[in-house]
């Protein structure tokens, strides 16, 4: 059976309470997927403006610098953060949000040493 309903009714977009963010399902151009293979599916859209778009970029990186730091394995995450982000920042143009700053290093060992410590050896700080 499968896990949606195209013949169910079709609701108008959404607005997320508290951020600039519409979320809605576009019937009309589907998305090639995986599962099952070689079918379409209605795409799930995000509409949300740059600075918003950027921030959620900086958030999806965070969780896979967490995920490195515990030992986890790199996901495709953390390419969908680079790929939005670049995409917010062609969306902003002229425009200057600081949520469209560079993404710091993923890994914690090509941080800088915080202040007032020295770098003695790669990776150690005193």
């Amino acid at each position: 059976m499968p896990s949606h309903d195209l013949d169910a009714p079709r609701p108008r977009k959404s607005r997320v309470p508290g951020v600039e963010m519409e979320i809605y399902v576009d019937w009309e151009h589907p998305i090639e997927v995986e599962d099952p293979p070689n079918s379409q599916r209605p795409a799930v859209m995000v509409r949300m403006p740059a600075y918003v778009a950027g921030g959620l970029s900086h958030e999806l990186h965070s969780l896979e610098t967490i995920r490195g730091a515990v030992g986890g394995d790199s996901s495709e995450w953390a390419q969908v953060a680079r790929a939005l982000l670049a995409a917010a920042r062609m969306a902003a143009g002229a425009d200057r949000h600081p949520e469209l700053a560079d993404l710091p290093p993923a890994d914690p060992a090509d941080l800088p040493p915080p202040a007032g410590c020295r770098e003695i050896a790669p990776g150690g700080i005193v």
